[in-house]
C-alpha cells in the first residue's frame, strides 16, 4: 500500500513502508528482472534445460535410493543370520522387526534432514519479511532445495541493494528539502500535509510535527491560501497568488496538482518575498527621499533666480545675498552628491581601508575638540570618558573619525540646550566599543530599526537640515571594519549610538 509521504519517480516505484520521518522523500525502483504482482515480487519463470530436469530427477530419486539401500542391507543381514544356522521362527521375527525398525529410522532420518533445510529457509524468508534484509540461507548441495536456497539468496540481496538504493536517495532529498529556502508541503488527495519542510513550517509560523496528518486548511489558518488550494482542484491546474500574511510577512504561493497512479495529490510551494518586499520599500522610499532632497535646494535656488530677474540684481547688497544663498544651496547638493558617491564606493568595495594600529583617543579627542565650540554656541555639555589601558585598534584612521564626527554632530543638532554628550570607549575581549550618548529628544520605537537607511529621518520636525545620509555612510563604514553599530533610544530621554572596532590582533574579514 502507499503510504503517504513518497514522491513517485515516472518509472515504477514504491515507497519505504517503514518510512516515518517527517519531510523526506523516497523513491526507489524495481529491478527489471521482478515484475509486480500482487503481495511482493515474483521471480521471472526459469527454461527448461536438460541441467535442471536432471537436477529434479536427482533430487526426487534421493528418497528411493535411501530406501532401497536400507532394503538391500535388511535382506543380506536377514540372509547372512539364516546363513549361520538353523533360526526359529521367533528368531527370524525378531530379527526381521529390528531391520525393518533400523530402516524406518534411517528413512526418518534422511526425510527429517530435508524438513529441517525446509524449515531453514522458511526461518530466513520471515526474518526478511521482518525487515532484516542481511539474512541468508546457508548452502546446501543441489536439487529444489538447495536452488531454493539460492533463490531466496538472490532476493535477498536484491532487496538488499535496492533498499541501500532507496535509502541514499531519501537521504539526499531529505538533505535538499531542508536546505531549501522555499517552502515545501505536499498534500494528499484528501487535502492532508504529508510533506512539510521547515521552510513552510516558519513562513506558516507552525511546528513541523503539528502540522503532518492535518487538513491543510488547518495548518494554513488562512482562507487565502487555502483559497488558491481550492482553485487548484476545481480547474485542475497550477494556481498561483502573491499575499500578505497576518505577521507581516509577503509570500508567493503556487499549488500544483500531480498524478502518480494511486498517488495523486498537491504540490504547495511558498515563496518568502519578504526580503524583496523591504528591498523595494527601500528602493521607493530612496526615489521619493532623494526627489525631496534635491527639490527643495533647486525650487530655493530658482526662487532667487526669480527675484534676481524681477530687478533685485539692480539692488547691490540684495543681489550678494542672494548670490551667497544660492552658493550655499549648491555647496548643500555638492555635499550630498560626494556623501552619495562616497557611500556607493564604500557598499560596493571600491574604497579600499587604510588600516593601521591605531589609539583610540586618537579617534575620539580631535573630533569632540573641532566640535566642542559648536556644542558650546548651542549651550551644550560634551564629555569624553575612557576606559584605562584601552589596546590599540586596526582600523582607517579618518574614516573612523568620519563616523564619530556624524555622530557627535546628530546628537548636538537634536539635543535641547543645557544638555549634555558623553563620548566613551571602553573594550571587551574581542574589540573596543565607542558610544555617543545624548540626553536629546530621542527616536521613536517605530522609527529604529529603519534609522540607518538612506535619506531615512524620524520625523521632518526633528530633522535640523542635514542629507540624511550620515547614518548610513556610518554603517557602512563599521561593517566595511567588521563591525556592528546599533542605537538605543527612549523617546523625550535620549539616545545612545554605539558600534565596535577590531582589535589589533583580530583578523579582518573586510578590507
Amino acid at each position: 500500500m502507499q503510504q503517504p509521504g513518497a514522491i513517485l519517480p515516472s518509472q515504477q516505484g514504491t515507497s519505504d513502508p517503514t518510512n516515518t520521518s517527517a519531510g523526506v522523500f523516497v523513491a526507489t525502483t524495481h529491478d527489471d528482472a521482478s515484475q509486480p504482482v500482487e503481495g511482493g515480487l515474483q521471480p521471472p519463470m526459469k527454461p527448461f534445460t536438460w541441467r535442471s530436469i536432471q537436477s529434479t530427477v536427482r533430487d526426487r530419486w534421493r528418497y528411493v535410493t535411501v530406501v532401497f539401500l536400507a532394503l538391500c542391507v535388511f535382506a543380506a543381514v536377514l540372509i547372512w543370520f539364516i546363513a549361520q544356522g538353523e533360526r526359529t521362527l521367533g528368531e527370524l521375527l525378531l530379527t526381521g522387526l529390528a531391520m525393518a525398525i533400523a530402516a524406518t529410522l534411517l528413512l526418518i532420518a534422511a526425510l527429517d534432514l530435508s524438513a529441517w533445510r525446509v524449515r531453514q529457509i522458511t526461518a530466513t524468508v520471515e526474518r526478511i519479511a521482518r525487515g532484516d534484509l542481511e539474512a541468508r540461507v546457508p548452502a546446501h548441495g543441489h536439487g529444489d532445495i538447495g536452488a531454493l536456497s539460492y533463490a531466496v539468496n538472490r532476493m535477498a540481496e536484491r532487496l538488499e541493494r535496492q533498499s541501500r538504493k532507496r535509502n541514499r536517495e531519501r537521504d539526499r532529498l531529505h538533505t535538499v528539502l531542508h536546505v531549501m529556502t522555499d517552502g515545501v508541503i505536499m498534500l494528499n488527495k484528501h487535502g492532508y500535509v504529508s510533506i512539510i519542510n521547515p521552510a513552510a513550517a516558519r513562513i506558516l509560523n507552525v511546528k513541523t510535527e503539528e502540522a503532518l496528518h492535518k487538513s491543510f486548511v488547518q495548518v494554513v489558518k488562512d482562507y487565502r491560501i487555502a483559497e488558491v488550494w481550492l482553485a487548484c482542484i476545481r480547474q485542475n491546474a497550477e494556481q498561483s497568488a502573491t499575499l500578505e500574511l497576518t505577521n507581516e510577512a509577503y509570500v508567493r504561493v503556487i499549488v500544483t496538482p500531480f498524478l502518480r497512479g494511486a498517488a495523486n495529490g498537491f504540490l504547495v510551494l511558498l515563496q518568502d518575498l519578504s526580503h524583496l518586499h523591504r528591498l523595494e520599500t527601500m528602493r521607493r522610499d530612496f526615489v521619493s527621499n532623494l526627489s525631496h532632497e534635491l527639490r527643495t535646494p533647486l525650487a530655493s535656488m530658482k526662487a532667487l533666480v526669480d527675484t534676481l530677474r524681477d530687478g533685485a540684481i539692480e539692488d547691490p547688497p540684495a543681489a550678494e545675498r542672494f548670490l551667497e544663498r544660492m552658493e550655499i544651496e549648491v555647496d548643500e547638493m555638492t555635499q550630498m552628491v560626494q556623501e552619495l558617491l562616497e557611500l556607493s564606493r564604500i557598499e560596493s568595495g571600491q574604497a579600499p581601508l587604510r588600516l593601521f594600529p591605531t589609539a583610540v583617543s586618537t579617534l575620539i579627542e580631535p573630533v569632540v575638540e573641532r566640535l566642542r565650540t559648536q556644542a558650546e554656541r548651542a549651550n551644550l555639555t560634551i564629555n569624553v570618558v575612557l576606559a584605562p589601558n584601552l589596546p590599540e585598534v586596526m582600523v582607517d584612521a579618518d574614516r573612523v573619525r568620519t563616523v564619530i564626527s556624524n555622530l557627535v554632530h546628530n546628537a548636538i543638532k537634536f539635543t535641547p540646550p543645557g544638555g549634555y554628550i558623553t563620548v566613551s570607549a571602553r573594550a571587551t575581549s574581542e574589540a573596543v566599543i565607542i558610544s555617543v550618548a545624548d540626553t536629546g529628544i530621542g527616536i521613536p520605537a517605530e522609527d529604529v530599526p529603519r534609522i540607518f537607511e538612506r535619506f531615512y529621518k524620524a520625523d521632518r520636525a526633528r530633522s535640523g537640515g542635514g542629507t540624511g545620509l550620515g547614518l548610513a555612510i556610518a554603517k557602512h563604514t563599521v561593517q566595511a571594519h567588521n563591525g556592528h553599530i546599533w542605537v538605543e533610544s527612549t523617546e523625550g530621554v535620549g539616545s545612545t549610538f554605539s558600534f565596535t572596532l577590531p582589535l589589533v590582533y583580530l583578523p579582518l574579514t573586510k578590507q
